[in-house]
């Protein structure tokens, strides 16, 4: 497998990072908490820099350069280097990077970010590092990069004989035979490189610079709002909690991203179970959540598995979702992480991005998924007529939630009850009425008379116009089996709009007791509702319920 690093130029980059969190304030409780406690030079680590004339352009570079910058100052990371805290700076000589392009860059407010981010921070650490050291370590830079540090080298750039180990009033000054390469972490690979920009622009769009209020220092006000004489800002994405903070650099993660062929085919199969065209925005909401649910199962963080040869499970896992966002076997044939299905891997600060070659996911595994409504659930019964309801618990393998609801006629009429059924998608669903015997309440129970029922199911059109769909009627009616827990199908359902996390229900189930008066002593009013279960029905199973029916028919 290829492997290779993902630096390039920042010459070619316009990622806008925001300055670390706790470095880029300039103030005097700052600076004290990064005082230098034991240093031997009698400079500053600026002069130092100064003092070296093959270090003129990291020089001018630090002066261009802002750690923060706004309307009434601006501290560049010359005055940085020229203050009272502890640094160790790694300054790489003339001629040895892109000097003028970094220049350039310097003279918007964007790519002065970038160089910060990108340059200048990828070779200054806080707390002083010692060349001498006989073992290797990891270096946590300014801008979070953790480098590896040897005796003789940060990361690919070795110190110059000689030019190491200098000692300064403020720190420690390494010159080095070249830029320390800075290397993208997860999310920054995605959003800035043009060969996965149709995953990236859909991250970066959530990405937004926020003022960090606490840890900024107010200089008064001005018109009745608060001015920050050191604003500290920091960047936010609100897709970072679903996507377990590919940005961080202290886990390891592994993400799986398909070619850009790979990734529209899977998107236009998921966006139309995504149909919100009833609801305001409904374009963009459906934008979201196809492709959040694509991108959910793509990123797997390593720290966190059990034994990644029996089990992969990926980030967006969690207990109540189980079964689903776990993958078996993973790295045999078919599997998630099967090595044929791996093209090459680029290597990233906190992980490493797996390009695949076929989609390895079905729309059941990462979104079209059943949905279950509880009978016992009073919040989704929204009316009922001529029944009364108990509530009851009890362990069992077959019964969903471990309750059921014991729906019980009045004055042995038929009685109709109604459940919403939230969180549907735009497809086609089975609907089944799960049932459950006499026995499961009293074990020795000789009650073994089925129910005698029949259904509809409502939703609204893609014109937010109200549908029935009946499943029998009086005289065509379902039973169950009394003896076992059973799933009775009651139909087959497409809904044209999808209601995925969306406050109020669209779709709603009833089911009608019908028993007539002279069948009163062959069925019971009486039901067992265990749940209302949908089951979902794709492409796939048509197909393979045609060739089961092929081969039946042959025998």
């Amino acid at each position: 497998m290829k492997v290779y690093n993902i630096y390039k130029s920042i010459a070619s980059v316009m990622l806008l990072a925001a300055v670390s969190h706790g470095m880029v304030s300039c103030s005097d409780t700052w600076d004290d908490h990064y005082d230098v406690t034991d240093s031997n030079g009698t400079e500053s680590l600026l002069q130092l820099v100064e003092s070296d004339p093959q270090l003129s352009d990291f020089r001018e570079l630090l002066g261009m350069t802002h750690i923060y910058r706004n309307h009434r100052t601006s501290v560049t990371y010359a005055d940085l280097l020229d203050g009272d805290q502890s640094l160790t700076v790694w300054a790489p000589i003339n001629g040895t990077f892109n000097f003028d392009s970094l220049r350039t860059l310097c003279l918007t407010e964007k790519g002065d970010s970038t160089v910060g981010q990108h340059f200048v921070q990828n070779h200054i650490a806080r707390n002083l590092y010692n060349m001498n050291s006989q073992t290797d370590e990891s270096v946590k830079m300014l801008n979070d990069k953790f480098l590896t540090l040897s005796p003789t080298a940060l990361y690919n750039a070795t110190v110059q004989p000689g030019h190491y180990n200098l000692p300064a009033n403020n720190g420690l000054l390494h010159v080095i035979d070249k830029d320390a390469a800075y290397t993208y972490n997860i999310y920054e690979g995605l959003t800035s490189l043009d060969e996965f920009n149709y995953l990236g622009t859909f991250l970066s769009s959530y990405e937004k610079q926020e003022l960090d209020e606490e840890n900024s220092i107010e200089a008064g006000i001005e018109d009745g709002n608060k001015v920050y004489s050191d604003s500290v800002m920091v960047k936010r994405n609100d897709l970072f909690h679903v996507f377990d903070q590919i940005m961080s650099e202290d886990s390891t993660y592994t993400m799986l991203v398909p070619d850009k062929a790979t990734w529209q085919a899977a998107y236009d199969e998921a966006k139309p179970y995504f149909n919100f065209s009833t609801v305001e925005k409904g374009d963009s909401i459906s934008e979201y959540w196809t492709n959040v649910s694509l991108m959910r199962d793509l990123i797997i963080n390593r720290n966190r598995q059990r034994s990644e040869q029996d089990s992969i499970f990926t980030t967006s896992y969690s207990f109540y979702d189980w079964p689903y966002h776990v993958y078996y076997k993973p790295f045999e044939p078919g599997g998630l992480m099967d090595p044929a299905n791996i093209i090459d891997s680029l290597l990233c600060s906190n992980g490493y991005i797996y390009r695949m070659k076929q989609w390895p996911f079905t729309a059941k595994e990462l979104y079209f998924h059943p949905i279950t409504t509880q009978g016992e659930w009073e919040s989704s019964r929204k009316d009922y007529t001529f029944c009364t309801f108990n509530n009851r618990s009890v362990i069992g393998d077959t019964i969903s939630g471990n309750a059921y609801v014991d729906i019980v006629a009045q004055n042995n009429r038929d009685w109709t009850v109604t459940y919403e059924i939230n969180n549907t998608l735009s497809g086609t669903y089975n609907v089944y009425a799960v049932i459950l015997p006499k026995t499961v309440y009293l074990a020795n129970s000789r009650d073994f008379k089925p129910n005698k029922f029949y259904g509809s199911v409502t939703y609204i059109d893609e014109q937010g116009e109200k549908k029935t769909v009946a499943f029998g009627n009086a005289n065509n009616t379902f039973s169950n089996d009394p003896y076992r827990a059973d799933s009775v199908l009651i139909g087959q359902c497409t809904l044209p709009v999808c209601n995925y996390q969306q406050p109020d229900a669209t779709v709603s189930v009833t089911l009608n007791c019908s028993v007539r008066t002279n069948e009163a002593a062959r069925y019971s009013r009486e039901m067992f509702l265990d749940c209302i279960y949908f089951e979902p029905v794709t492409d796939d199973d048509a197909i393979a319920a045609e060739t089961k029916k092929r081969k039946e028919a042959r025998k």
